[in-house]
C-alpha cells in the first residue's frame, strides 16, 4: 500500500511526457505552391554539392513572416525568402559537405596531435519523413510552428562547369 502513491505519481508523469513531440499546423498564414528539389554539383572540388529546395509562396505581408528552418531527407537548412519577378520564393540549400575542413595533425608523437577536434556526433533528426516530404518551421509571435509539405517534386540534377 505504501508504494501505491509512488506508482500513481510515476504513471501520471509518464503520460504527460507523450506531448513532447512536435505538432504540425494545419493552416499557414500564407499560401504554398508546388515544392521542388534539385541536386546540384559545383564545377570544382571546393565548390561542393548539395540540394536546393524551392517553394513558391504567396500572401500579404510576406516580409513580416519569419521563416526559420527546413527539414528534408535527414538534413536541416535555414530558409531564405526571395522576391522574384514571378512572386515570392522560399529556398533552403542543403550542403552535402562542409567547405572549410579543419586541418588535422597526424604525428607519431600523440602529444603533437592535441589540437585535433574529435568528430561531433550527429544530432537525431526530429521528424520521420518520406522522400517526398519536408517540414518548414516559422515563427508566429513567440512560438515556433511546424508545417509538413507533401509531394516535393525532384528535378534533374544541375551540374555547374
Amino acid at each position: 500500500m505504501r508504494m501505491c502513491p509512488y506508482i500513481l505519481f510515476a504513471m501520471v508523469f509518464s503520460l504527460l511526457g507523450c506531448s513532447s513531440q512536435k505538432k504540425f499546423e494545419t493552416q499557414l498564414p500564407f499560401e504554398l505552391g508546388d515544392a521542388s528539389c534539385q541536386s546540384w554539383t559545383g564545377g570544382r572540388a571546393e565548390s561542393g554539392s548539395g540540394m536546393l529546395l524551392t517553394i513558391p509562396v504567396s500572401g500579404e505581408n510576406m516580409e513580416q513572416v519569419q521563416l526559420k528552418k527546413a527539414y528534408f531527407r535527414e538534413r536541416v537548412a535555414d530558409l531564405t525568402l526571395e522576391d522574384t519577378e514571378n512572386g515570392w520564393l522560399v529556398k533552403a540549400n542543403f550542403l552535402d559537405q562542409a567547405l572549410d575542413k579543419p586541418d588535422i595533425i597526424m604525428h607519431a608523437d600523440p602529444k603533437k596531435e592535441v589540437g585535433n577536434r574529435p568528430p561531433q556526433p550527429k544530432a537525431k533528426f526530429p521528424f520521420e519523413l518520406g522522400q517526398d516530404q519536408c517540414v518548414i518551421s516559422y515563427m508566429e509571435g513567440d512560438t515556433e510552428k511546424f508545417f509538413r509539405i507533401e509531394g516535393v517534386q525532384e528535378k534533374k540534377p544541375l551540374i555547374y562547369r
